[in-house]
């Protein structure tokens, strides 16, 4: 059997500070006619600087940051992500993207600081106990902890931020 899942709190906040603050900083340096717009020769299906950061942020926003509220209150976090279909995250995603990028660094900057305080708000203990189900993708699959969770927040960052960090260093200047 696997060791279970289990992340320091200092370590965590670490991670999520340091992987937004990477963003924001390339963020700043991408030419901004490319932050709405693909650079000449990327693929159609890339997504812009401005839907990467809203999708980050949209995501963050309403479902990262309550599910961890609700997980520092001592809930299971299910209460805490929206109901209904998926086309919600689409709708406030496509919304979103047409914010300007300042915007959407600002809101991405709030959702983090909200995750971090209810990290903060937890002991060790609460922090690894395997108790939300929310992404599980099987019923029968066993619960995550909220160092899953914020975890997850930080491998999300990356897998949007990487796409940032390409049109900040391959866009013509």
């Amino acid at each position: 059997m696997a060791a279970p899942f289990s992340f320091t709190i200092t370590d965590t906040i670490a991670r999520l500070e340091g992987s937004f603050e990477t963003v924001a900083a390339f963020v700043a340096v991408v030419p901004e006619r490319y932050t709405h717009a693909l650079p000449p020769g990327w693929p159609d299906d890339a997504w812009t600087v401005a839907m990467n950061l809203a999708h980050m942020a949209v995501y963050e926003e309403m479902l990262a940051a309550p599910v961890l509220d609700a997980l520092a209150a001592g809930g299971d976090g299910s209460a805490a992500a929206p109901s209904g279909a998926e086309d919600w995250f689409t709708r406030e995603t496509l919304a979103a993207a047409a914010l300007d990028v300042a915007t959407l660094v600002t809101r991405l900057r709030a959702a983090r600081r909200r995750q971090v305080a209810a990290i903060r708000s937890m002991t060790m203990e609460r922090f690894n106990e395997p108790v939300c189900m929310l992404f599980a993708a099987r019923p029968e699959r066993s619960p995550h902890p909220a160092s899953w969770v914020a975890t997850k927040t930080f491998q999300h960052t990356w897998e949007h931020g990487n796409a940032i960090l390409r049109v900040a260093l391959r866009a013509p200047r």
